[in-house]
């Protein structure tokens, strides 16, 4: 407990004890205060006075602690080092470091010596001897394909609007609602405290990005029918009521 707060609690009870002491007196005395008037007075404008300056104190010294703790968790998460799923040394979602984005780039144009090329042959499909890479996309064609020659439906997407409070630690809804199939939460932070949006279901986390502040952010994933959880992984703000229910039908 700081100086000011001490000083601003202490006056605040010798106001009340003082307060009622004048009401007893007052009541049990005739002619009270009498002469003592003006030195009753002039004691309650100290009282009051002393009271209200340690208490604008003692607000800015609050008011100025949050400021550093703001301060402080935003370098952290500049440089990473909050705890969380979607922060890491690598910068990538789900943890995987650079060196392991490089090794898997490699791969993926068959460059690394004595690996065969990554992905499905043409070869390997018709049963002939050659290996050859599908180019990039086909496999993305050959999809929009078999859906539109065997009729199956394509899946409905959804997209959701979310936004955080810009003057407390809670999103502006706690359920959203959405059809089966690939569901976008569009998420808008218009405070300089960062949030995000990871959504869970039975404790299992299945999408998410890295907190943000004042700007915007998209999530998209295929969810199934079912009741999943939306929620802020900031350290505290789940904890202080920043989360929902995603129904999905």
């Amino acid at each position: 407990m700081s100086t000011n707060e001490k000083i601003f609690y202490a006056c605040g009870i010798v106001l009340a004890l003082s307060a009622l002491v004048v009401s007893f007196a007052g009541l049990k005395m005739k002619g009270f205060p009498g002469k003592a008037l003006p030195v009753v007075i002039l004691w309650f404008v100290v009282l009051v006075v002393t009271a209200t300056t340690f208490a604008t104190r003692y607000s800015g010294e609050e008011h100025e602690e949050k400021a550093a703790e703001y301060a402080e968790f935003n370098e952290k998460i500049e440089k990473g080092e909050t705890s969380g799923p979607y922060e890491n040394e690598g910068g990538a979602l789900g943890g995987e470091t650079e060196e392991n984005e490089e090794q898997a780039e490699k791969e993926a144009e068959g460059s690394v010596e004595g690996d065969e090329p990554v992905g499905p042959t043409e070869g390997s499909q018709e049963g002939k001897g050659a290996q050859t890479p599908e180019p990039r996309g086909a496999e993305d064609e050959k999809k929009k394909g078999d859906e539109g020659s065997g009729g199956n439906a394509e899946a409905s997407a959804t997209t959701l609007k979310l936004a955080a409070d810009p003057a407390a630690l809670a999103f502006d809804k706690d359920s959203l609602d959405a059809k089966a199939g690939k569901v976008t939460i569009d998420f808008e932070n218009p405070s300089a405290i960062p949030h995000n949006v990871v959504i869970e279901e039975d404790g299992k986390e299945l999408a998410g990005f890295e907190p943000i502040s004042e700007s915007e952010e998209s999530e998209t994933a295929d969810l199934e029918a079912g009741t999943y959880t939306f929620y802020c992984s900031v350290p505290g703000h789940r904890e202080a009521g920043m989360e929902g229910t995603l129904t999905v039908e």
